[in-house]
This record gives structure tokens, sequence and C-alpha cells, in this order.
């Protein structure tokens, strides 16, 4: 879910909370259970012009790590992080740069890229875009791609699928496939949100 306000002319305020269930298939035996992971984030987005978008935003992380055959108690993994990004919107989509500072850890800031294309009519009742991305830790720890698609349907819903390929540099590679269905709220949610 993600919900927002407008703050004068140039300026809105956007929250989000997700929960996730996640099933790993790599290094699991078939009767451990599924992880859990939560996301709640605020972001202050300036818009800059009618095609140039500037955000800066936190966001707190939550996973639960399914150790075992349940039931057992689960690990727990959660961060921090401040994110600053950029997004430029034209007719044939949008395209966005980004660096995400995780706080307390020691490692080095992520640079991201991401961009989406539309595949059909402007003003469709459902607008279907492709979508793809990358990021990588300024140090070369970890780095990722991902390629998807997205459904922009009434109403202020958004379905995403998406796989995302990650690699470590200690030789450790993983995919992950996802689905997500965002509900967007708020009485100006068309100019809140934009196109995302």
């Amino acid at each position: 879910m993600r919900f927002g306000a407008l703050l004068g002319e140039r300026f809105r305020l956007i929250g989000s909370v997700s929960r996730g269930v996640d099933r790993l298939v790599e290094d699991r035996d078939p009767d451990e259970g599924d992880d859990f992971s939560a996301d709640y984030g605020v972001t202050v987005a300036w818009d800059i012009g009618e095609a140039h978008e500037v955000r800066f935003g936190y966001s707190y992380f939550r996973y639960e790590y399914r150790l075992g055959p349940a039931p057992v108690q689960a690990f727990v993994s959660e961060s921090e992080s401040l994110n600053l990004a950029y997004t430029y919107f034209a007719d044939w989509g949008q395209a966005g740069v980004g660096v995400s500072e995780i706080l307390g850890s020691g490692f080095h800031p992520a640079i991201m890229a991401n961009g989406e294309y539309r595949l059909n009519a402007a003003g469709s009742r459902t607008e279907l875009y492709a979508l793809g991305g990358g990021y990588g830790f300024v140090e070369g720890s970890s780095n990722g791609v991902f390629l998807g698609l997205r459904a922009k349907m009434p109403k202020g819903y958004n379905l995403y699928a998406n796989v995302a390929r990650r690699h470590l540099t200690s030789g450790v590679d993983s995919t992950t496939y996802s689905l997500s269905l965002v509900k967007s709220f708020g009485a100006n949610a068309g100019r809140i949100f934009r196109r995302h």
C-alpha cells in the first residue's frame, strides 16, 4: 500500500507499507517454512517542471529467515536506509538514477538505475510497461539486475511481475521471482504518484 498528500505546488509526501512472503528454493529443504519481509518508507518528492522529479526518502526493512522446519524461531534481519533519486518523465515512459545508503552497516552506498517503457497507448484502461534496472555497491560487494512488467490499472492499482538476478563477490548468486500488487490511496493519487 502507498498513500500520500500534496505539500503545495511542487512537493509531495509519500508513505508506503509492504508485507511479503518469500519461498526460497535455493539451499532449502522442502519442509522448511516461508520467509517474511516488511518494508516501511516515507519520501518527499520535489517536482522540477513537468518532466523532472527528485525524491529523498527513509525506509526500514525487516526480514525473518526460517532456519528449519516449523515450528522454529526465525532469525530476524533489520536495516534502515536513506535514498536519493532522480526521475525523468517522457511520452515513452520514465527513467531514473539513484543512490542508497544503508545506515550503520559500514557498506558504501549503492548506485541504482531503472526505467520503464510503455507498451500500449497512453490512456488505455490498463497501461502496460516493460521495466528494468540494476544496482551495484560502490565497493563492489554486490550487484544485480532485474526485468519485469507493470500493469497500471484503474482505481490506483499496479501489478508488478519481476525477475531479478543478484551476484555477490563471494561467488554466491541468486535468482528471485516476484509478483506484487500495489494500491495507491489519496484524493489526488494521480498527481501524487505521477506515473509510478
